[in-house]
């Protein structure tokens, strides 16, 4: 097959194939970080936070926990895998900055999680 039938090939593919949802082309995935390290100062995305299942998460429904050793923020609109969900799902980033040296664990939607600040 020379190389005209196979761009041919390939755009015929391209065209025929359904368009993916648009949260999935443009998403990342999220993974669960349950344990993390971070210097003072430094930022870190450790959780995913889901809204129903296929729905944007609302961040005005998300209540984050107050920390002694940094602060959680919202990120980037993505996509995590969940279990109850059976795949994966429109989520929004959890983001740790450290704030201050120090060990702390907490639990965020019922999953738990370490942070440590260096």
């Amino acid at each position: 097959m020379n190389l005209g039938t196979r761009i041919a090939l390939g755009l015929a593919l391209v065209i025929a194939s359904p368009a993916a949802p648009a949260f999935a082309q443009s998403s990342k995935g999220i993974e669960y970080d349950e344990s993390v390290s971070v210097k003072v100062g430094q930022s870190a995305v450790i959780y995913g936070f889901r809204g129903d299942c296929g729905k944007k998460p609302k961040t005005s429904e998300i209540r984050l926990p107050t920390l002694q050793t940094g602060t959680l923020s919202f990120g980037k609109i993505g996509q995590t895998r969940s279990n109850r969900c059976g795949g994966l799902t429109p989520a929004v980033e959890i983001v740790f900055t450290g704030g201050s040296k120090g060990r702390e664990s907490f639990e965020l939607n019922g999953d738990p999680f370490i942070v440590r600040v260096r």
